[in-house]
């Protein structure tokens, strides 16, 4: 416990004068080792706000969230295209709403919004980091999560409730450290309003916020079997925050089913999962595909897995800036996963977990159950806590290879063997998935580490606790009286973790950079319109007002064809989707061609199906390369005035 109380303190043998010393220090106080970071971290954000996408119209679902926003400034209505919305938040729609009554009225303006919110989150996640590990360690953190090219081209290309999410819950952390040590009436009830109003806007900006109130209760009852005294303290501290947590939680989930009752977008077709209820969600296989039907317990089992090292080569590939096939044994996958575990073990067995801790778990706990393919803007919240803990598993290492070394040996040495064979069945192309590309030598370093590892951990099956004197005797013997071939050592090992970080942080400034330069660029990739929304500009230009469209991506056919617009459901079912059409009096279906689509099966396959089995009911009235455009048999429908332009 003592060990704890010294991290917000300044580390005993450093003069509180020296640039260097205090790198390695964790404190509360700032010095000028922080300005330095936090000048850092601002020189990034600027330049992140000056590069983003420069295209002032939108070209993917993202849409929502500014058409959502000013239906609630305007009409107190959240929503589009005629439903209430019963899944998403509406924190970032109301922030989106209020910069439009500022003036704000274009793509570009938004994106300026989630550069500053993506900067304000890293400057808050270094207080948070600084307190909790050397300076040196939470600086190479943040500047390395900030330079990557995952985090770049999320936050200056699509508007999501991540970032604003990402201050808040961060900075709800901050505030949960500074109410615990608080002594004053006053700056407890400041702190602790101040920590209820970010946990209210994180549970609006994303459902996952309700972690923070699973992680208030796990708090106490960890403390309750620990300290009960400490305990009821803490049920003191957090009742009131947790109560109103609760309210804001459950005004929430009191619309959604107001909304389901009222018949609200999922009574259009009867397929499980999306658009209904998180928990329905959760029910099915696949959130993506949901014709895979309803999952199992096995279909639980491998859905955790996959996440969990989904999540990890996330962290692996914004932290390297790299976009590499990686396997799922790979050193760069399971290690980080590895000590991810270990490190918030650690941190639990000390002090019982604090708010952060079990926010964590909730926050990791919501995703890794997730039926959907996990994205990026999902992990970025989260991703500063997961590299802390891995900093929390190293020190973990430490203690117990000092404390526990037959412990630590027992468990390590046969998972190392499990995995070194594991990688050299992959080289040999024994293993089940590798007609998968390697990357590089990736694979066979991976075989070397686990070897030592498992190696190592042998040995200390063998030595116990006795490997210490062997070891100390070692260093003696090779440094002599004077002990310079090991200090020696020490700042080589300094010098090469050093160059390694800056190598890091220029690979990614460079590959910001160049993404930078696509997105100023009109004519790129990155400004360039999707089919979803060429094809619903042609809808707008060719029908009349009261046309119904099919579509597989409502909010962006929406905010082109300005027409109703009834969601192209992911079924190959042609009788399902025939009947709804008639059904929702539907008079043009939106067929896009995809490299990847995102709802499976694609949209082709799916209206292969209806073609196939209903040859005359549809024609085919313009067609592009990547899209078809079908307008519905004035007798299979009644019909709808509409002015039919030429066919392409």
């Amino acid at each position: 416990m003592k060990r704890l109380g010294e991290r917000d303190g300044v580390s005993a043998g450093h003069s509180p004068d020296s640039f260097w010393a205090q790198l390695g220090e964790v404190s509360s106080s700032l010095c000028r080792v922080d300005f330095v970071v936090l000048a850092l971290i601002v020189c990034v954000g600027i330049m992140h706000f000056f590069l983003v996408a420069r295209a002032r119209v939108f070209f993917h679902d993202d849409v929502f969230f500014a058409d959502s926003g000013r239906s609630l400034i305007e009409r107190g209505f959240y929503g589009i295209n005629g439903y209430p919305e019963a899944n998403m938040p509406p924190g970032l729609s109301a922030l989106i709403g209020l910069v439009q009554l500022a003036g704000g009225q274009s793509r570009v303006v938004y994106l300026h919004v989630m550069t500053v919110f993506g900067t304000l989150g890293f400057l808050v996640s270094y207080e948070l980091l600084r307190r909790q590990l050397p300076r040196v360690i939470a600086a190479t953190i943040c500047l390395l999560l900030i330079s990557s090219r995952t985090h770049f081209e999320l936050v200056t290309q699509w508007v999501f409730p991540s970032y604003p999410y990402f201050f808040a819950a961060m900075s709800a952390l901050l505030a949960a450290r500074k109410l615990e040590s608080a002594t004053h009436f006053t700056s407890r009830v400041g702190w602790g309003t101040l920590l209820t109003v970010l946990i209210s806007a994180s549970l609006m900006f994303a459902s996952a916020g309700i972690a923070f109130l699973v992680a208030i209760v796990a708090h106490i009852s960890a403390q309750f079997f620990r300290d009960r005294r400490l305990a009821l303290g803490r049920f003191r501290t957090y009742f009131a925050i947790l109560i109103v947590g609760m309210a804001v939680q459950g005004l929430w989930i009191s619309r959604q089913r107001i909304d389901a009752s009222a018949g609200i977008a999922a009574s259009e077709w009867s397929l499980p999962g999306f658009p209904q209820s998180y928990v329905s969600q959760l029910k099915v296989k696949s959130g993506n595909y949901p014709e895979l039907g309803m999952a199992t317990p096995s279909d639980f089992l491998v859905r955790v897995l996959k996440n969990t090292y989904q999540h990890s080569y996330l962290l692996s590939q914004t932290l390297l800036s790299r976009s590499t096939n990686i396997t799922s044994i790979s050193i760069l996958v399971l290690g980080p996963l590895l000590m991810i575990a270990l490190g918030w073990c650690y941190s639990v067995f000390r002090t019982g977990g604090g708010l952060q801790e079990w926010y964590f778990a909730g926050y990791e706990c919501i995703y890794i159950l997730w039926p959907w393919t996990l994205e990026t803007r999902f992990f970025l919240p989260i991703a500063p806590l997961a590299c802390l803990y891995i900093w929390r598993g190293g020190e973990a290492l430490v203690w117990l290879a000092k404390n526990k070394p037959r412990l630590l040996g027992g468990v390590g040495f046969p998972l190392a063997l499990l995995l070194t064979a594991g990688n050299w069945f992959w080289i040999c192309g024994i293993w089940p998935a590798s007609h998968l590309p390697h990357a590089g030598l990736q694979d066979e370093v991976s075989f070397l580490v686990w070897l030592l590892t498992a190696i190592l951990a042998g040995w200390l099956v063998l030595e116990n606790s006795a490997w210490l004197g062997r070891v100390s005797a070692l260093v003696r013997w090779r440094s002599g009286s004077s002990g310079a071939p090991r200090t020696w050592a020490v700042r080589v090992s300094q010098i090469l973790g050093i160059a390694a970080v800056l190598y890091l942080l220029v690979a990614g400034v460079r590959m910001q950079i160049k993404t930078g330069r696509a997105n100023l660029d009109l004519n790129s990739p990155a400004n360039h319109l999707s089919a979803d929304a060429a094809a619903g500009a042609w809808i707008r230009l060719h029908t009349g007002g009261n046309a119904v469209v099919m579509a597989r991506h409502v909010p962006i056919t929406y905010h082109y064809s300005e027409r109703k617009v009834v969601w192209f459901p992911p079924s190959s079912d042609p009788h399902l989707l025939m009947e709804g059409i008639k059904k929702q009096r539907v008079g043009f279906v939106i067929v896009v061609r995809r490299e990847n689509s995102y709802y499976l099966p694609p949209d082709e396959d799916c209206f292969f199906q209806v073609l196939k089995t209903y040859p005359e009911a549809f024609r085919l009235i313009d067609q592009a390369s990547d899209f078809r455009i079908f307008q519905l048999a004035p007798q299979t429908v009644a019909p709808t005035k509409v002015t039919v332009g030429p066919a392409k």
